[in-house]
């Protein structure tokens, strides 16, 4: 195995020769992290890794620490065994959502990485006639994957377990704003040929969808081994079983990386206000067209967005999922900014008791 085949580029190669390689260091790949145990890969073999001391001194933030797909500087230790995770090189794209938690009265917004370096994404979404297949969730998805620099694949699987396979592909199609979209069936012979096409040597692609949407089956397939664990949907109401419940980056044989992720029901954006626009390219349009520069197409005259929704060009689910987003991105921003403030306000001194 080599750094290439792991997806090595010039750009983290001339970062870690001005900055590691004098310090007698290697570079790795995360390949799985559980908590803060770490699998990482390099030319010398798999290694079960932690950071180190100093490591986790530096560290201010969860966003701060190695995912799946990052690349790090490690140092073996003296067994052989195991490594060290000294640094974290700079990411070149970063999959990121907004997780939010409540502290007292205010809430609180931080980031949680999923996946990083990553080239393109596997949107996957179910035919099979449950909840796998939604719109408004896709749309989510192209936001995240646009905005984490990758560029997205929308695949809609288990087409032979539906009747409106087409029918479906066009309305993906329909939001897409340009991304490919394939229909396939991952159980069957032959039936992901159409993804072949993007998994290529050094290429890395993830793969997000909400549980039982068959992504282990996908990489399963593409790889044509039993890489990843798999289990049926529920026969109840269609769902999966979380059969993935952490990311996990395999190198097939044939050239490419994939990383499978657990299924993501929801997706709070944490950023992205430009991939928003890119998401509803449509629309963005269509605002030009509006008598004011500043419309924010709720009824204002001379909107050309409202005239599109009334003539039927555009759905009108389709401005609510826009502006739910924006209006999304916009709270995280400032729950963010809050949370800045805080940090550097400084806690009133106890007052010494008078004696």
């Amino acid at each position: 195995m080599t750094l290439e085949t792991l997806g090595w580029s010039d750009y983290f190669s001339q970062i870690f020769s001005s900055e590691y390689a004098d310090k007698g260091l290697m570079a790795a790949r995360v390949s799985r992290n559980s908590k803060q145990i770490y699998h990482v890969l390099c030319e010398e073999g798999s290694f079960v890794a932690r950071v180190s001391g100093n490591f986790r001194h530096r560290a201010r933030l969860s966003s701060d620490y190695p995912v799946v797909g990052d690349w790090v500087a490690i140092r073996l230790k003296p067994d052989g065994l195991e490594a060290e995770i000294r640094e974290l090189l700079p990411r070149q794209t970063v999959f990121s959502r907004q997780a939010v938690s409540a502290s007292g009265t205010e809430s609180k917004s931080s980031e949680q990485v999923i996946a990083a370096n990553v080239d393109m994404a596997f949107l996957v979404a179910s035919l099979d006639g449950g909840r796998g297949f939604s719109l408004r969730r896709l749309e989510r998805y192209l936001t995240l994957t646009r905005n984490s620099g990758a560029q997205p694949v929308v695949v809609l699987n288990k087409a032979d377990l539906s009747e409106a396979a087409d029918r479906a592909a066009d309305e993906a199609r329909k939001i897409a704003a340009g991304a490919p979209v394939h229909t396939v069936s991952a159980l069957e012979k032959g039936g992901v040929e159409p993804l072949r096409q993007y998994v290529r040597e050094a290429m890395t692609l993830v793969l997000l969808g909400p549980s039982g949407s068959g992504k282990s089956t996908i990489i399963n397939s593409i790889a044509g081994a039993d890489l990843m664990r798999t289990s049926e949907v529920r026969k109840t109401d269609a769902r999966g079983r979380h059969t993935t419940t952490w990311s996990e980056m395999t190198v097939i044989e044939s050239g490419g990386i994939l990383i499978d992720t657990p299924g993501l029901r929801d997706v709070q954006l944490w950023s992205g206000d430009t991939a928003v626009d890119e998401t509803f390219a449509e629309l963005r349009e269509l605002a030009r067209k509006c008598r004011f520069r500043d419309c924010k197409h709720s009824g204002e005259p001379g909107c050309a967005v409202a005239a599109a929704i009334e003539s039927g060009e555009v759905e009108e689910e389709r401005l609510v999922s826009f502006k739910k987003q924006k209006e999304e991105i916009a709270g995280a921003l400032r729950r963010r900014d809050h949370g800045e403030k805080l940090k550097h306000v400084q806690p009133p001194r106890p007052r010494r008791k008078k004696k």
